[in-house]
């Protein structure tokens, strides 16, 4: 396991108020970042800290944080974060640039131009939204780049198969690697980005992708059918998990995440 991926799942193993506390500081630091930056592109050139750039500063954290946190942007789960927060994020900026805008550019404070009241919360927006972002890619891509994670195939490419890819999406133990399907219209066709196999090719696929599990996603299945399956696995030694009960299994498990979140 690299370094990256290590440091990941320790601050994934954080407690929760730990990770506000994170979150905090690093809206801080974006505050005074983007503050000092804004004056820099007003300007054109790096001024001298002083009682001006303090006191913008200091606004502008004490809009941001309390509009967040009543935004609900830090009891977001990040990594598994998608369009809606960076929606989130935008309507809680828009909050905050309307306030910031009222007390730099209409109520004005000496020393500081108008203009940064428009300057600021735009780089704001674009900063906050780059690191959720980069929050996201950083353990997601990592947690996929993991080389202890199980390759699985979903025995079933219909819509029980389908949906099992998805809750699999962001699972640190799993990787789906293909779908196996019976119905010969499926083979070589490519689901929700992964390939349906014949099942009788899996001797090769358990090599060439070198499978762990098989978890069957058929739910109207017959009793003789499974039976059947669980043969023909039971040559190449691959464990079967039906979906139903690895359905519950991976609720309790992503209920248990979300709780350590």
């Amino acid at each position: 396991m690299s370094i990256l991926t290590r440091v990941s799942f320790n601050i994934i193993n954080l407690p929760r108020y730990a990770k506000r506390i994170i979150a905090v500081l690093i809206d801080i630091s974006l505050c005074i970042l983007c503050t000092c930056l804004a004056f820099y592109l007003r300007l054109e050139q790096f001024i001298k800290i002083n009682d001006a750039t303090i006191l913008a500063i200091l606004i502008s954290i004490s809009l941001t944080i309390p509009i967040f946190w009543i935004m609900g942007l830090y009891k977001t789960i990040y990594r598994f974060a998608g369009s809606s927060t960076i929606f989130t994020v935008f309507l809680a900026t828009i909050s905050y640039s309307l306030l910031y805008f009222a007390v730099i550019g209409i109520y004005g404070i000496q020393g500081v131009p108008r203009s940064i009241g428009i300057i600021q919360p735009i780089l704001l927006f674009i900063s906050v939204s780059a690191s959720r972002v980069f929050i996201k890619f950083f353990f997601i891509v990592k947690s996929k780049k993991s080389k202890n994670k199980a390759n699985v195939l979903i025995y079933g490419a219909g819509s029980a198969g389908r949906q099992l890819l998805i809750s699999l999406e962001n699972n640190l133990e799993m990787k789906v690697v293909g779908f196996l399907d019976d119905n010969p219209q499926f083979h070589r066709q490519i689901i929700l980005g992964q390939t349906v196999h014949d099942p009788l090719n899996i001797d090769k696929l358990t090599t060439t992708k070198n499978i762990e599990i098989v978890l069957l996603a058929l739910p109207s299945i017959t009793r003789h059918k499974r039976n059947q399956i669980i043969e023909r696995l039971n040559k190449y030694k691959l464990p079967l998990k039906h979906f139903q009960v690895f359905k519950i299994l991976l609720m309790a498990m992503s209920r248990y995440q979300t709780l350590k979140t």
